[in-house]
């Protein structure tokens, strides 16, 4: 994508989707280096790559949305650990937008496009990317918007999974926090069997420490 005056842009790639891959290619060869010292481009193009997406995702083009805020979303995450493709110390909190409902429609998307079980990997693959932001839209869209056949399979796939997880799989910890949520609105006994479980891996020394900081 071009500025081809200051408020107007043009795609340079035959569709959207291939024009976010340019850019972000771009933008890891350091093309956005510093980006708040220069005008801000590379933020003002990612800020118009997610309008066009919204205007794909109002005309029910969920197969293409998908792809894009995924690409989007994964560089955005990117940036500021052990990248610096825009000098921004956090870029999300920068950009001032509204990621709960970007999280919203990305999952929306997932959940349009794919598989229950394909909808489960691609959320491990969103927790292992996000770092430590949290957006509450993605677990929230997944319990609204799944079937309720779907989400109970859900919900064992989050099992199956919960039993891999320790301590140090941080970025992971969302997975047992899903579980205890699920089970607190649900049935009080199977929580407190899930507290037993996850507390250690939650870094907690009892299931009352738990307790008393989850209340």
């Amino acid at each position: 994508m071009k500025i081809v005056k200051k408020y107007e842009y043009k795609l340079t790639e035959e569709t959207l989707d291939k024009d976010i891959d340019t850019f972000i290619k771009e933008a890891r060869k350091g093309a956005f280096e510093w980006d708040h010292k220069y005008g801000m481009e590379g933020l003002r193009i990612i800020k118009q790559y997610f309008k066009l997406t919204q205007n794909e995702f109002d005309k029910g083009d969920f197969p293409l949305c998908k792809e894009c805020y995924k690409k989007l979303l994964y560089l955005l995450f990117e940036e500021g650990y052990e990248n610096s493709y825009f000098g921004y110390e956090d870029i999300v909190g920068r950009s001032n937008l509204d990621f709960e409902k970007i999280i919203r429609q990305y999952f929306i998307c997932l959940i349009r496009v794919h598989s229950v079980d394909e909808v489960f990997h691609e959320f491990i693959e969103y927790l292992k990317k996000k770092q430590d932001y949290y957006f509450e839209a993605a677990e929230k869209t997944i319990t609204t918007d799944l079937r309720e056949n779907d989400f109970t399979r859900f919900g064992e796939l989050l099992l199956l999974e919960a039993g891999k997880i320790g301590k140090e799989d941080y970025e992971l910890h969302d997975v047992l926090s899903f579980l205890l949520n699920i089970a607190k609105k649900k049935d009080e006994k199977e929580f407190l069997e899930l507290a037993q479980k996850f507390a250690p891996a939650l870094g907690y020394e009892s299931v009352k420490e738990f307790l008393e900081e989850y209340e």
